[in-house]
This record gives structure tokens, sequence and C-alpha cells, in this order.
């Protein structure tokens, strides 16, 4: 007998904080940017290249998938492994049902952070099932203004759908993959995909986007708080330093002060 879990993982988050409301908005994002950035997706991955991962803001790529024998640079340590639940309200009484997977591995190599989505579609990660109505067209994770982003999909993971492009806001902040070939329909999950920086720091501060839709013309979209990369903060030491320097700094132009007095 199947038994949903609301969340699971290494470092759980509650779902009334993991999600938002469908609908809510962060810098503007509504449904209306979301279908022109459907659109923008379609055009801009069509003239990208097919071996293309770099992905500067204000452009698009098409994507090929990997695995980490193809890419060693991929092998690491997950340090958060998040799964969960998301609805969204297609109109006319329809939903759309399923699961986020919400991943951050730090690669062995390098020290940098990945941070990975894997969907779910009308069934959680025991493979029970769920009502969902539509189909999933478009992922967006925010949170990336100022960082370098090479994404792709990987091959050698589960799940059977892959993204077919990728593409980045003109200021950065947003990576977009899109499910435009191929939606990830009821009952379906999608390979792992991921956003590669140089970040060494995260935060769940961050803001992820789902769109849908389904075959009578419903379409709509949900928000949840996600994993971002982060500056890296200042250690007390640090602080410490920087506190004893001023210190003395302030007693040197004191008796600098009585000299000349």
């Amino acid at each position: 007998m199947c038994a949903h879990k609301p969340v699971s993982g290494r470092s759980a988050r509650s779902p009334k904080r993991a999600l938002r409301a469908p609908g809510a908005e962060r810098s503007g994002w509504g449904l209306r940017r979301a279908a022109q950035a459907l659109a923008a997706l379609a055009l801009g991955a069509a003239s990208a290249t097919a071996l293309a991962t770099l992905v500067p803001a204000g452009s698009s790529a098409l994507l090929s998938g990997t695995t980490a024998a193809a890419d060693p640079s991929l092998a690491g340590t997950v340090l958060q492994d998040v799964v969960s639940p998301f609805t969204i309200d297609l109109g006319s009484g329809s939903t759309l049902n399923g699961y986020v997977q919400d991943r951050v591995v730090r690669e062995s190599g390098s020290g940098t952070l990945d941070f990975y989505y894997r969907l779910f579609n009308g069934t959680d990660t025991d493979g029970c099932m769920l009502s969902s109505d539509g189909s999933i067209g478009v992922a967006q994770r925010s949170g990336y203004a100022g960082y370098s982003t090479d994404v792709n999909y990987r091959t050698d993971g589960l799940g059977s759908v892959a993204p077919s492009g990728a593409s980045r806001t003109a200021g950065g902040d947003g990576v977009l993959f899109g499910f435009l070939s191929n939606p990830i329909a009821p009952g379906q999950t999608s390979l792992f995909f991921f956003v590669h920086t140089q970040a060494t720091a995260y935060n769940d501060l961050g803001t992820g986007t789902l769109i849908g839709f389904n075959a009578q013309g419903g379409f709509g979209q949900t928000q949840f708080m996600t994993f971002e990369p982060a500056p890296v903060p200042i250690s007390p030491a640090v602080w410490l330093f920087a506190s004893g320097l001023l210190g003395l700094l302030g007693v040197a132009w004191r008796s600098r002060t009585k000299r000349f007095a």
C-alpha cells in the first residue's frame, strides 16, 4: 500500500516552509512572462549549438546529456537531498500534482557546487500514483545572478524524460529548463538536470518555478523555496581581525592628533 510522505531527505523542510502558494511571484514572474519565456526558449534552443552547456545571461542552449564517466568533474558529495510535493492549478478544476527532488552536490575536484532537480508528475519517489491532469513544460531556478552557469542533464541516473534545452534570463538570475519536445506527462519522472556554478556556499532562500499545461488549454505555475548559490560568509576570525585593525588605527589616529595639538 502506498503511503505518501510530503517531505523526505537528509535536510527535511516542512511543506509550509518549502512551498509557496501556486501563482506566487518573485521579481514580477507571472503567467504572461512564463508564456513569453516558453516561446523565447523554443526559439533560442532551435539556434543553439547542440553540444553547448555554458549558458551566459540572455542566451540558450540545446542539451545532449552527460554522465559522470564522460565528465568526471561531476563526481562529488551530496550535501542536501530534499523531496517536496507541489500542486499546479491548471484552471477549470484541473490540477497537476507531483514532487520535486532538490539536490546540492559539492564536486570532489573543484569544491564548487552543482544544483540538481528531478521532477515527478503524478507519482511519488516510491512509484505510487497521484491524480494529475497535465504535463510539466518548464522548470526554473532563480538566484544565479553574478554566477557562471553550466547546465545539462544526467543520463546515468534515475528517471526517463530529459529537458530539450535551457535558457537564462537577461539579468542572469533565472535558469530555465524546457521540456518542450517531450513534456513530463502524468506517471513520468525526469532525469536529474543540473546547474553547475563556481559557488562554494549555498542557502535555501532561492525560488523554483514549475509551469504546467494540459490538452484542454489549461495553464498554470507554482513556486517554491529552493537551494541557491550564496556568497561565502565572512568567518568570525576575519571579523575579529578587522575589528582589531580598526581599533589600532583609532589609537594611532588619537596619538597623532595629541602630538600635533
